[in-house]
């Protein structure tokens, strides 16, 4: 309110002008403040590039005088904590640098724990493990009296008959009953949980969210279920891998599935790097779709959105993409329209010029897509609700789990 009011004055030429003698966390410049203030010191002090794509990323590399790499430091600022690795000359010019302006306090490494995501690395295996499980462990205990006899082990997030118990809206009378039930607030601790290392769950998520202006009891009971998923199997993350991918290591590839649902299509996106998901996204399209073909080519062009963004960022990390990103799809229609400049039918002539420029992308060695069988492909654990095969069979394929077990079947 005193910034608001003293906004006001400030235009009509006011008589008093107030100093502050210490700086006032939180006023309405702070966090651009603060933000200018860590671009400054990583860009003046630490000789250090911001990445264009993610501006919350810094990196430097060293070259010699044939170009070849000798060193390199890449950083991520979140707020005020920030994470850093390289090779030790950069890591040490880095903190010389940072300490020369910011008053900082280095945790030694290594650091097993960030904003709730364990991080577990076996460098002679070459894996890295992202998990959360003393997450879900600590939110059980905010919501315990909703279990008296302790979670259920549940093997899906959301079961088809829960994805139908969503789809219908809640009365007046049952937002009435409800509105005690803390529902948008559980939402929001899956949705962290989802969001950061269980991919999987974001589906069931997604359809959770559409009831946040108004739930049933029911359909908190759904969320307890997809609450269950996520405690039951909290020692599943994200697990990256090696030399074991069979695309290559630090290679983008990704999978694009839509389902043709009323009154918009569901649709998913998978980006896969070192055999494991780097992006996942699944929401709903913002029009409608007259066909199957129409969803996926619409999908497809999402993806190869994600897929530039991604391009641009690891070519700034020094990772760049030689070939163009593969991307796998399993309509084979959807395939040929993306691949070939030949007439369209009725309807795939009826769809957005933005969806059918993804052929632009193809044909600038961007992206290039390939089939793949329906009962193969991943993406579609983020389109609908399944069963446990083949949930769980996409969820290991999607996570790293499964190409990290059929090396090491002793982990």
């Amino acid at each position: 309110k005193f910034a608001a009011k003293h906004k006001r004055d400030a235009r009509i030429n006011p008589k008093k002008a107030l100093r502050a003698n210490s700086s006032i966390y939180g006023g309405p410049s702070a966090g651009h403040e603060f933000e200018m203030m860590i671009h400054g010191v990583h860009i003046k002090e630490c000789g250090c590039t911001q990445t264009q794509p993610e501006p919350s990323m810094y990196v430097r590399i060293v070259v010699d005088d044939d170009d070849v790499v000798v060193g390199y430091l890449i950083v991520m600022a979140w707020v005020d904590d920030i994470r850093f690795f390289g090779t030790e000359p950069e890591i040490e010019k880095y903190l010389v640098g940072v300490k020369s302006k910011v008053k900082i306090t280095v945790e030694k490494p290594p650091v097993t724990e960030f904003v709730s995501i364990e991080t577990h690395q076996d460098l002679e295996r070459g894996l890295t493990e992202l998990k959360m499980p003393s997450y879900w462990v600590k939110a059980l205990g905010g919501i315990k009296e909703f279990f008296p006899k302790g979670p259920a082990e549940r093997d899906v997030p959301i079961s088809e008959y829960d994805e139908k118990l969503l789809g219908v809206d809640a009365t007046v009378d049952d937002i009435a009953k409800a509105k005690h039930l803390p529902f948008c607030q559980l939402l929001g601790v899956m949705s962290y949980g989802a969001s950061s290392c269980k991919f999987e769950m974001k589906y069931a998520v997604s359809k959770l969210g559409s009831r946040r202006n108004g739930w049933s009891e029911k359909h908190f009971e759904c969320l307890l279920r997809t609450f269950e998923y996520g405690y039951h199997t909290r020692e599943i993350g994200l697990m990256f891998s090696k030399g074991l991918d069979p695309h290559g290591d630090n290679v983008i590839y990704a999978c694009a599935d839509a389902s043709l649902t009323v009154p918009r299509p569901q649709g998913c996106s998978i980006i896969m790097m070192n055999g494991c998901c780097i992006l996942f996204k699944t929401k709903k399209h913002v029009l409608t779709a007259v066909s199957s073909c129409a969803a996926e080519l619409t999908e497809f062009y999402l993806c190869t959105v994600y897929i530039k963004g991604l391009r641009n960022l690891v070519f700034e990390l020094g990772i760049p993409q030689k070939k163009a990103t593969l991307v796998f799809q399993d309509n084979e229609s959807a395939v040929k329209i993306v691949n070939n400049r030949g007439s369209l039918g009725i309807t795939s002539r009826a769809m957005d010029l933005r969806t059918l420029s993804c052929r632009n992308a193809v044909e600038d060695h961007q992206v290039e897509t390939e089939g793949k069988r329906t009962n193969l492909m991943m993406a579609d654990m983020g389109t609908k609700a399944l069963p446990k095969f083949p949930f769980c069979m996409f969820r290991d394929a999607m996570n790293g789990y499964a190409l990290v077990r059929a090396a090491y079947p002793d982990l």
